[in-house]
């Protein structure tokens, strides 16, 4: 398969405690309980300042085109708390950069280094891969942690402009590759469920279809 047809296949990722789904239009007031919160969106976009923005936005920007872009449901409360997805793309290197952004209220869970740590592994393995990238603000501690925890390596520290405030920023990039990854996981539908991953083969389980 094409990596649009692997991420066309998966277009909903279950994990423990999330799903990882479609956007509707019906997310807009979830969306913008965060997005209009700057201190919620300090390193990723300006605060939207109206519901009718936040709709804008999930219509242009996910839902046009949304092979790689996930909301984010917790499934414990049926809530759209965050999204996920591949920034860049380079088909020919076989390489990706994942960005996210997650609801203030949900913090210090440990639900975005969940999606992240699944993300990455289905990339590698499923959708076969050979690169993921992160980058991230050098004050954004807390994205800092999550890729940490989600097995990424620090790969370079470099100067950039902001792509929304065009001021110069100091950026780190971390990275998780191939390697180390020996299984390939056989799509079965268009829903996995991954839950586990073997520390030592690297093994994603599948819980089985939705």
């Amino acid at each position: 398969m094409t990596l649009d047809e692997q991420l066309a296949t998966f277009n909903i990722i279950e994990t423990e405690r999330l799903l990882l789904r479609p956007f509707l239009m019906t997310d807009a007031p979830d969306m913008f309980a965060y997005a209009s919160r700057p201190e919620n969106l300090v390193y990723v976009f300006p605060a939207h300042q109206t519901l009718a923005e936040t709709r804008t936005a999930i219509a242009t920007l996910f839902m046009k085109a949304p092979l790689g872009k996930w909301a984010i449901e917790h499934k414990a409360d049926g809530r759209m708390i965050g999204t996920i997805g591949f920034g860049k793309r380079d088909d020919k290197k076989r390489a990706v950069e994942i960005g996210y952004v997650l609801n203030q209220m949900y913090w210090g869970q440990g639900l975005m280094t969940e999606a992240v740590r699944t993300l990455a592994e289905m990339s590698l393995t499923t959708f076969g891969l050979y690169q993921v990238d992160i980058v991230v603000d050098v004050d954004n501690i807390g994205s800092q942690q999550v890729a940490e925890k989600s097995g990424f390596r620090l790969q370079e520290s470099y100067k950039a402009l902001n792509p929304y405030t065009k001021v110069l920023r100091k950026f780190k990039r971390y990275r998780k590759t191939l390697n180390g990854h020996r299984s390939f996981m056989t799509p079965l539908g268009r829903s996995v469920s991954v839950g586990q991953v073997s520390r030592d083969d690297k093994v994603i389980s599948q819980k089985g279809k939705r």
